[in-house]
């Protein structure tokens, strides 16, 4: 706190110049260069948002690709799966003594190589019987002796086998795993699903049909429309559990990620993006139960956006250098024209009414020198009109002062015609008079002063009653106030053109039968006055109604009305904000007007509080 009184003080002793120069500074080129690294950092947001978008619908569509490519795989496993004449061959072979099985094992092999050699990139079909033993045909090695299944014995523990196990009647995929055939390391996922013998379903699983697939299938999705000196962005695949289906580079294919190493740190243990700020993209194919990846390189991809910021930020550094400048050479000329004027003003202090100031321009400083000129010389004018006027306002004052009417003079005259009425036994006539006296009084004393809600009530009793004579009893008038309201406080005159407003046009035209009610309530927190005035009389338009409920309305005819628009504005001249009204009214039915003013307390002064 001490410290900004120090700076405020410091930035109030500066010249002119000097304020401007650290105004401009503070509140133009700081905003402008925040303003501009915001922009820059709002739309290489949006960049990046979109660049992802689209990155993610890639993946969706690699992800959509692929299932049709396996599906190529999977049908062909669908025909394995309900072939009757591979089924009879299987049923063939493990019921036949062991000279007839080769026959049976051959007959199921040509069916196999049939299938294989309808799609390309098959490796291997195996057969796998419960016992461990397989009829496989290797389609590499195009060998139904030979296969990439050498290193097993028993065929049950391998994974496809187990996994098509676990998998009960639905198709499984094994993961991506490195087989070394024929002294080459090969990558190769697996298709497998469980055998049976639709004549005797009970039975149970005969056998199980595993369907090798080369991985590079997996690869040339992935890598689908992208050139080969492409190095800015790639797709791979991986499943659930870690394992690495494809990649880029074939090598780490069939590799399984460590216990708490992350994918971003493995795409950047791999190397392929060596040295780049990537970025990754993931996402989750339902049906397959894999994960598609997409890393990309920022700096690749967002160069054309850095251009764009770079360029801005010189653009913008050197307009505001150019603003600068101009901001400079303005200062120079308003400190010159400063210096003159406060020179002839100094000279005016002085009692010098001849000086002028040199005009240097049509500019605002230049017309401060003229103006000034031109003061200068209606100064002296000025002081004795100013001299006539003040003359002539006191002889106004006093003219006035003996035009007023001395007050006591109309409470001394009502007081000699009501004792007039009392001698003549004219007892309605005094009575009238003695009110009326009654409500001078009150009205003419210090009318802006505040009374308590009970002397307010009263002061309504005395002019209700000369209106009731005026109306020939036309109408009755209750007014009710709760005893916790009596003490409140609350300006004078307030209520009265409210009742007078229901008695000349509510009950305008009415000989008999009006009914005008006044209640004053306290709020439950004793922190609001509700004033509700209701009579059976003649009733608003619905437009009338709408225009006193409008407090745009209210304010601009209270200048031209004495009526209900005046007194609303009364009401917010007294009470500001904290005063509300409604007014709500049935034709030929009568009308309620609500008003809620602050619950004051005060002394006889008139010193209120809420």
């Amino acid at each position: 706190m001490r410290i900004g009184k120090k700076f405020l003080q410091w930035f109030n002793n500066q010249k002119l110049g000097n304020k401007i120069k650290y105004t401009f500074l503070v509140a133009s080129v700081v905003p402008l260069l925040a303003a501009q690294v915001l922009m820059l950092y709002v739309i290489s947001h949006n960049m990046r948002e979109k660049v992802d978008d689209l990155m993610v619908s890639q993946l969706v569509q690699i992800s959509e690709r692929t299932e049709l490519t396996l599906e190529v795989y999977t049908n062909l496993v669908y025909q394995i799966y309900s072939d009757n004449e591979i089924i009879e061959g299987i049923k063939k072979y493990q019921n036949a003594v062991p000279e007839m099985r080769a026959q049976a094992y051959r007959e199921i092999c040509r069916r196999l190589q049939q299938y294989g050699i309808l799609t390309g990139s098959i490796e291997c079909i195996s057969i796998v019987l419960p016992d461990g033993q397989d009829i496989t045909y290797d389609f590499g090695m195009a060998s139904a002796v030979d296969n990439l299944w050498e290193r097993y014995e028993d065929k049950t523990k391998t994974v496809p086998y187990q996994r098509a196990q676990e998998g009960i009647s639905n198709m499984t995929f094994s993961p991506t795993e490195r087989i070394l055939r024929s002294g080459q390391e090969e990558r190769i996922f697996h298709i497998s699903k469980q055998i049976y013998d639709f004549k005797d379903i009970n039975k149970g699983s005969i056998a199980t049909v595993i369907m090798s697939v080369n991985e590079s299938v997996l690869n040339a999705v992935c890598s689908a429309g992208q050139e080969e000196n492409e190095i800015y962005s790639m797709n791979f695949i991986m499943d659930t559990q870690g394992n690495v289906l494809t990649y880029p580079d074939a090598f780490y294919a069939g590799l399984t990620l460590s216990e708490g190493r992350t994918v971003r740190e493995f795409v950047e243990k791999t190397k392929v993006l060596d040295g780049r700020a990537i970025t990754l993209n993931q996402y989750d194919c339902e049906n397959l139960g894999w994960q598609f990846f997409n890393a990309y390189d920022e700096d690749y991809v967002f160069r054309e956006v850095r251009q764009i910021q770079r360029l801005t930020l010189i653009i913008g550094m050197a307009l505001i250098f150019a603003a600068v400048m101009l901001i400079r050479y303005t200062i120079s000329l308003i400190e010159k024209s400063t210096r003159n004027i406060v020179k002839g003003i100094t000279e005016v202090q002085q009692g010098n009414l001849n000086v002028t100031v040199d005009v240097m321009g049509k500019d605002e400083m230049g017309q401060i020198a003229d103006n000034f000129n031109t003061m200068t010389g209606k100064v002296q004018g000025l002081i004795e009109e100013v001299k006539q006027v003040t003359i002539k306002q006191k002889e106004a004052e006093l003219r006035a002062l003996e035009a007023q009417i001395n007050p006591h003079f109309l409470y001394n005259t009502l007081d000699s015609i009501n004792w007039m009425a009392m001698e003549k036994e004219e007892y309605e006539i005094s009575r009238m008079v003695r009110n009326l006296g009654v409500i001078l009084r009150y009205s003419v004393d210090k009318s802006n002063k505040m009374a308590t809600v009970a002397e307010m009530a009263d002061w309504l009793e005395k002019y209700v009653s000369l209106q009731q004579m005026r109306f020939n009893n036309s109408f009755i008038c209750e007014i009710h106030v709760q005893p916790e309201a009596k003490l409140m406080r609350i300006h004078k005159l307030l209520l009265q053109p409210f009742v007078e407003n229901a008695i000349t046009h509510g009950f305008k035209e009415i000989e008999h039968g009006g009914i005008l009610r006044v209640d004053v309530l306290l709020s439950e927190n004793e922190d609001e006055l509700d004033i509700i005035i209701e009579d059976n009389g003649k009733g608003m338009t619905r437009e009338a109604v709408e225009k006193y409920n409008n407090p745009s309305v209210e304010w601009q005819e209270a200048a031209r009305s004495i009526g209900l628009p005046n007194a609303f504005s009364r009401m917010r001249m007294y009470y500001g904000s904290r005063a509300s009204w409604n007014v709500s009214s049935i034709a030929e039915v009568g009308t309620v007007i609500t008003l809620k003013v602050p619950a004051m307390k005060g002394d006889e002064s008139g010193t209120c509080e809420s």
